[in-house]
């Protein structure tokens, strides 16, 4: 029979064995996650066309992505590269085929080459290790207004055809994980756009899916 403090003991080393497992857990859960957010959009854009996507939300989606990538390039934090590389190279299908469909062609090439340039510019300025948290800071802030321009489309447009549910399904969970493993790093910055990112991420899917069941019917 265990003593009191015993059983305290063994309940407080099974916690700390839990929680560097599920910190690493969500450490690669997250990060596909975010890719798999990309490549379902893409595919459904591809299959069903481009009704309803918000090409702001994948130019300022592209913004972010970019920041964190030079972030892990300047810094050495291959994690970032590994993320966000390939999120870059699907989501440009994404914002193509959503441009041509908009014929906003000219428009998107320049919101593209405006946070790009930006990003470069931001990237020359804050090299150095000392503001590094420039940087991470931009790119925290991109990320809680990223998913407001798709917010907006959804709740005003009659057609969301081209949208993506299972994407946005996606991109809730992947806004709970990134604030599940803020928590476990203690970097309330990486958990807090959840607060913004996970409600309208939810809004999304349910407006989708409205859309869907209204057009069955």
């Amino acid at each position: 029979m265990k003593l009191p403090h015993q059983a305290i003991t063994t309940k407080h080393e099974t916690v700390l064995l839990v929680t560097p497992l599920l910190t690493q857990t969500l450490a690669v859960v997250a990060p596909a996650l975010s890719v798999l957010v990309c490549v379902a959009q893409a595919w459904r854009i591809l299959r069903a066309g481009a009704h309803g996507v918000s090409v702001v939300t994948w130019i300022l989606s592209t913004f972010v992505a970019e920041m964190w990538t030079a972030y892990g390039f300047i810094f050495h934090v291959p994690a970032e590269l590994y993320c966000n590389l390939p999120f870059l190279a699907v989501s440009s299908i994404v914002i193509v085929t959503a441009a041509r469909h908009a014929h906003r062609e000219l428009a998107t090439l320049a919101g593209v080459a405006l946070v790009t340039a930006t990003t470069i510019g931001v990237a020359l300025a804050c090299h150095g290790p000392h503001w590094r948290w420039i940087i991470s800071t931009i790119a925290v802030c991109g990320a809680v207004f990223i998913y407001l321009p798709q917010l907006v489309v959804a709740l005003r447009s009659s057609n969301l055809h081209g949208v993506s549910i299972i994407s946005w399904i996606f991109a809730f969970t992947t806004s709970l994980c990134w604030a599940a493993y803020g928590a476990l790093i203690n970097q309330p910055p990486v958990a807090l756009p959840a607060i913004v990112m996970a409600p309208s991420a939810a809004i999304i899917v349910m407006q989708v899916a409205r859309h869907r069941r209204a057009h069955v019917a």
